[in-house]
């Protein structure tokens, strides 16, 4: 006795007109359909010699990379024989291959198939019942589509979806592998290869204006000048925006604290080289002063240098030191650490600088990715306890799950994603998944005291997590939004000439404040994402995680308001020049704090003293020359009073006193300009003992 399995073809519903289906006493007992395109089938046979199976053409490649066949009695696995191709002239109207499985012994056998195939998605569908008891009822429904060509009839059906991979690999076909031909003849000569033209630079074509390296670099060593820097600089530096840089990621060891210490060999090396004259530094100054181009300067850090982001950022500063005792203005250079790079020694490099260089340093905040890809699929699976028929060509919508599950009514504040709202949460509910299977992605109908109150989609909820479905928009809650940044030196690495090499903390900081309009209090689920390479640091106590972002709990009372602090912060490689007023606070924040001490606080703590003195004198130098213009003004109006007296000719009394009031105020002004010399003196030699300070500031506070 010979059986006949004709395996089903899965095209898409309607497409096909012939009939496919299994011709044999075997039966389709159990079918399992999956998220990721693919169905599951076990079948059973009663076989005495050969059982003969029609596959189509198409699934080959699934059938012999996924089938399994096993002797119910024995456990044995008998071979399966097919064709390697069709014959001759043959295409098949059907487009079917026949294939054999031999019993190893003859005689009657149970034989258990099963496979995998290609089959149409299932689709989830969720109804949700709202009690009043923190109850909800969860029922949820599973559509399949049977699009394989045979009717479904008294199969077990279940549905479910994992992370596992699925994909094609072509088993059918003879692979034959080409071997190489070997010759012995030798070859007498060689063609050269073909000659191309280089292309751009590694910066896409950005200028550059110069490019130094250690050795020219070693004349520039502000230890060795005794000069005082300009007065230019010195005159300007009360206007000085901040100048920042930042390291690459991962380039430096933020780990710890230490100066760059200089390599005694590669000093040695510097007294061999040439040094760089100073007529180039002076004729990029010059350059940089006319043009006012903002340029950027490139430390590279060398083989010996042991923190390598330390290293080349103290490079750039000391080109950039250079750059500004000869009058370019400090906002016009950047200097920027870039540790060490593949093919590129110890030095600098000056180029112009592109628009974005002038940002603040802080990581830009980024959307978080889509939902689907960040969260995570798990695994589910449901299966009908009773056998069912499903014919061919049909679908049919079987209940997967209907049970109560820990639920409410809450608001989700979401102004991340595309679909969130800036201003008002959404009204949501709130359910626990009861279950060890993810519920998938889906929609879900919404019903509470016998009505309709929504319908939202939800995101793929784990196993035992809960998950919040967005159903209603109806403001009652309003959520204002305010931010901010602020910079505040978390360590010095080095101090060169006034300009300090740090790790700075840029705190991000989000304020909301809920307003409610409900007469009952109101849960607010507040979403919020932490960009790459921020931590948080300050957020409400009740938080829970969703994919990528946080959501935390808050309560706002009927009527009432409610404020959520949150603040996030990254450390970024910064340098801090002490003569930028912006720089000049978190310099003074840094040294009022408990982690600065010794030689360097009191050193820079004499440094804020002589400023606050250049401070007061400008003051006073402004009050004055103000003084002088009222004194001035007074006069002319006095000196016209009495040009006007005379010629009206009138007594002696009124002119005399007129005379001595003008006389009064020139004594004032006499008086307030030799203030206003005196006052411009002391500012002056405060100015030269702020920049004398600054030029031997040092890491360890020693000057001189």
């Amino acid at each position: 006795m010979r059986s006949w399995l004709l395996l089903a073809g899965l095209g898409l519903l309607g497409c096909s007109s012939t009939t496919t289906y299994v011709k044999s006493d075997s039966a389709l007992g159990r079918v399992v359909v999956y998220r990721n395109g693919i169905a599951y089938f076990e079948r059973t046979a009663h076989v005495t010699d050969t059982l003969r199976l029609s596959v189509p053409a198409d699934k080959v490649d699934d059938f012999l990379k996924s089938l399994t066949v096993v002797d119910a009695k024995t456990g044995e696995q008998p071979p399966v024989s097919y064709p390697t191709a069709l014959p001759a002239g043959d295409k098949g109207d059907s487009g079917f291959i026949d294939m054999q499985i031999r019993l190893m012994e003859p005689g009657p056998h149970d034989l258990k198939l099963s496979y995998v195939t290609d089959s149409p998605s299932w689709k989830p569908s969720y109804r949700v019942v709202v009690g009043d008891d923190g109850k909800v009822a969860l029922q949820a429904w599973a559509v399949v589509d049977n699009a394989s060509g045979e009717d479904w009839q008294k199969v077990k059906l279940g549905v479910g979806s994992s992370s596992a991979l699925s994909f094609r690999y072509d088993l059918r076909t003879v692979r034959l592998v080409q071997r190489e031909t070997l010759r012995t003849d030798d070859l007498f000569a060689l063609a050269p290869p073909i000659g191309s033209a280089t292309h751009g630079g590694d910066r896409g074509g950005q200028p550059v204006f110069a490019e130094l390296s250690d050795d020219k670099l070693a004349a520039l060593d502000p230890g060795d000048r005794d000069e005082a820097p300009s007065m230019a600089t010195a005159r300007g530096a009360s206007s000085m925006p901040s100048p920042t840089v930042q390291a690459p990621s991962g380039g430096g060891k933020a780990g710890r604290m230490a100066p760059v210490k200089e390599d005694k060999h590669a000093r040695q090396q510097y007294g061999a080289a040439q040094a760089m004259p100073d007529s180039e530094v002076d004729r990029l100054a010059r350059s940089l002063t006319a043009s006012k181009k903002a340029v950027v300067i490139e430390g590279y850090a060398g083989s010996s240098d042991g923190d390598k982001t330390a290293a080349s950022l103290a490079r750039a500063n000391r080109l950039r030191g250079e750059l500004v005792r000869r009058g370019v203005a400090p906002e016009q250079v950047l200097a920027v650490g870039n540790g060490a790079q593949s093919g590129r020694g110890a030095g600098v490099r000056v180029v112009e600088a592109q628009a974005q260089a002038a940002q603040p340093p802080a990581v830009k905040a980024e959307k978080p990715a889509a939902a689907p890809d960040a969260e995570p699929i798990g695994t589910s699976h449901f299966e009908s306890t009773r056998p069912m028929d499903v014919p061919r060509g049909t679908s049919a919508m079987v209940s997967i799950l209907s049970t109560g599950t820990k639920g409410e009514i809450v608001y989700l504040y979401d102004a991340e994603t595309a679909r969130g709202n800036a201003a008002f949460p959404f009204r949501s509910v709130r359910i626990e998944n009861p279950t060890d299977s993810t519920l998938e992605s889906g929609p879900v109908t919404v019903f509470g005291n016998g009505k309709f109150i929504g319908e939202g989609l939800c995101e793929p909820i784990p196993a035992r997590a809960a998950g919040f479905v967005p159903f209603a928009l109806d403001r009652q809650v309003v959520v204002e939004h305010e931010g901010g940044e602020r910079d505040a030196i978390g360590r010095i690495i080095t101090v060169q000439r006034g300009v300090f090499s740090t790790e700075v903390q840029h705190t991000r900081s989000t304020k909301l404040t809920l307003t409610s309009r409900l007469r009952e209090r109101a849960i607010v689920y507040v979403r919020h994402s932490v960009p790459a390479g921020y931590k948080l640091t300050k957020a409400p106590k009740q938080l829970e995680r969703m994919g990528a972002a946080y959501l935390f709990r808050v309560e706002v009372e009927p009527g009432g308001k409610a404020e959520v602090a949150i603040e996030e912060a990254t450390p970024v490689w910064k340098s801090v020049d002490i003569r930028a007023p912006g720089d000049l606070e978190l310099v003074k924040a840094y040294v009022s704090s408990a982690a600065a001490d010794g030689p360097l606080k009191s050193a820079v703590e004499d440094l804020l003293k002589v400023h606050r003195e250049m401070a007061d004198l400008e003051q006073l130098i402004r009050s004055t020359r103000e003084q002088m213009g009222e004194y001035r003004a007074r006069i002319d109006e006095l000196h016209a009073q009495v040009v006007t007296l005379r010629l009206a000719k009138a007594g002696p009394a009124l002119m005399s006193t007129l005379e001595k009031k003008l006389g009064e105020m020139n004594d004032r002004v006499s008086r307030s300009t030799l203030d206003l010399v005196g006052l411009e003196e002391r500012l002056m030699v405060s100015r030269i003992r702020f920049q004398d300070g600054v030029s031997e500031l040092s890491l360890q506070g020693g000057k001189g």
